[in-house]
């Protein structure tokens, strides 16, 4: 059967492939046309320094292009979710509504609709229990540390048991593929499938029944989508390259600040941390997971293990939620960890306010900055919450961030504050996913051959760095907050960058896009030729 005539025969099919061929001239267009401009702006010396340098994609990052974008878009924040609760009821009313109208009679599709009811039942099954028992594990641990040990452990029964369910999920889908091609292997669903059509049919279980049907669909979606997410979050996809348009002197380096591991909420373990650092062209970073150093000390003995150059320097968030609003302050030098009040446990790390951990540090050679600040007004008098700049300064704090994971725009006022009274102006990517690295310091040292923290930070005293944020797409289109708040950023997000991709990027998804299309298409017209007998048999 050729193409042409198949179309003319699937009304659905061809409404999807007029969409898809739209897409791919979108995308055609794109590649024509696409120049990809990287924005670096140096938020210290307020001007736009992308004559400096430019951003560069290694070949095997366009290999997987879409899979990183749509990783590096989701996030870790999950908001999209808001999204999918807009669109899901309305997609299944849609559902509904052809159902009655009789347009999703095949039987064909009926006998394929088990199959897919019992994938997803399997994943809605596997799924609940692995969340009720990442719960527990972190409602037991809160029972005998406290706050000290979600912020330091919860992640890794979250990242375990998520890859767990996907392993069991690919097996579950491999064991049903095998048996629709064995000649000899059938499903056995017959009777599931007897069961659940006498409870539909049945006036008493008739509406519970249909109740639970529904909730076990929207949960195992939701499952599926969140766990794909959290999946996409762990891969160390290879990021943009960071190459000075005039190559760096010997006594120049680019360092991050403020980067978290799996050791507290990141998503990327410390030694993977490390060498997308090192794919970055970056030569150093501070490692502050929140209320630890372990993921620091990790990626330390990683690096000295295997001899790489490059420069870990031991750090920690002190994070406090109690004040309203938070605080979190970066310190650096001091091989002890230090938690606020809220993170207290018998046995656990010192405990200190943040006056006290101020003095401390100082007092003990370290070093400490305060991370996206607020700067608002304090009922008190003067500015910042929930203490004021002028308190933070008196206690003795190093400096101030005026960049925080690529935004700048809102530390003005502080940066301003911090050039006023001789403090540092430091730059944080406060990166938490596999994402680019949207935020570094260029610094030059006065001996390049010390980079310890003291001599780091007395260049660092001088202002005279760059502190880069960078811009990866314009924002050409900017949804209200409304609908950014409802998860729109993501199609905000999207177009945005799609209107900034070069010719091989927009290839990459053209090759993408027709594999799915042909993969799609081969199934589909798999599914019209199969014997209908045959695949009931299967079935059940």
């Amino acid at each position: 059967m050729h193409l042409k005539s198949f179309l003319l025969k699937n009304k659905v099919f061809s409404v999807l492939t007029l969409l898809f061929s739209i897409w791919i001239v979108i995308l055609l267009v794109l590649a024509v046309i696409g120049t990809r401009e990287i924005v670096f702006y140096d938020a210290l010396g307020q001007i736009d320094v992308s004559s400096e340098y430019s951003s560069v994609l290694p070949w095997l990052r366009y290999i997987i292009e879409p899979f990183a974008i749509i990783a590096f878009i989701l996030e870790y924040e999950f908001t999209w979710l808001l999204l999918f609760l807009i669109i899901y009821p309305i997609l299944r009313v849609v559902y509904v509504f052809l159902r009655k109208r009789g347009k999703l009679h095949s039987k064909k599709y009926n006998q394929l609709k088990h199959i897919l009811n019992d994938i997803i039942y399997f994943a809605f099954k596997i799924f609940s229990i692995t969340l009720v028992v990442i719960l527990l594990i972190i409602v037991i641990g809160y029972l005998i540390q406290e706050f000290f040990f979600v912020s330091r452990y919860f992640m890794v029964p979250v990242q375990v048991g998520i890859h767990l369910c996907f392993i069991l999920l690919g097996i579950k889908v491999g064991y049903t593929l095998l048996k629709l091609i064995h000649p000899r292997l059938n499903l056995n669903l017959a009777g599931k499938i007897e069961n659940n059509n006498r409870r539909a049919n049945s006036k008493n279980k008739r509406i519970t029944y249909n109740l639970k049907k529904e909730l076990v669909y929207f949960a195992g979606i939701i499952f599926l989508l969140l766990g794909s997410n959290v999946i996409l979050l762990s891969i160390q996809f290879p990021p943009h390259r960071i190459v000075p348009t005039t190559s760096l002197e010997d006594d120049e380096f680019l360092f991050d600040f403020h980067v978290h591991t799996t050791f507290s909420d990141g998503w990327l373990t410390p030694e993977e941390r490390v060498l997308w650092y090192i794919e970055h062209g970056i030569s150093g970073a501070a490692f502050s997971d929140h209320d630890n150093i372990r993921g620091a000390l990790a990626a330390r003995e990683f690096v000295e293990k295997n001899r790489l150059d490059f420069i870990v320097w031991i750090a920690e968030e002190w994070t406090n939620h109690e004040p309203n609003p938070e605080i979190h302050m970066n310190y650096y030098g001091l091989e002890e960890e230090i938690v606020p009040p809220e993170s207290y446990a018998v046995g656990g790390p010192r405990v200190m306010n943040a006056s006290e951990l101020i003095i401390y540090v100082k007092a003990n050679g370290g070093f400490i900055t305060v991370n996206h600040y607020h700067y608002e007004p304090n009922p008190e008098g003067g500015f910042g919450t929930p203490y004021t700049l002028e308190q933070l300064r008196d206690w003795g704090v190093d400096g101030f961030e005026i960049i925080n994971g690529g935004s700048y725009n809102k530390y003005t006022q502080i940066r301003q504050f911090c050039l006023d009274n001789d403090l540092i102006c430091i730059a944080g990517s406060d990166i938490h996913t596999n994402e680019d690295l949207n935020t570094f310091t260029k610094l030059k040292l006065d001996d390049p051959s010390n980079k310890t923290l003291e001599n780091v930070f007395k260049n660092l005293k001088n202002n005279t760095h760059e502190t880069i944020a960078i811009q990866f797409y314009p924002k050409i289109v900017d949804f209200p907050g409304e609908l950014t708040d409802l998860g729109f950023y993501v199609l905000e997000d999207l177009i945005n960058y799609f209107l900034n991709i070069d010719t091989y990027q927009a290839l990459s998804w053209i090759i993408w896009s027709s594999s799915m299309y042909l993969i799609f298409y081969i199934f589909y017209k798999k599914v019209k030729k199969a014997d209908i007998d045959r695949l009931i048999n299967k079935i059940s």
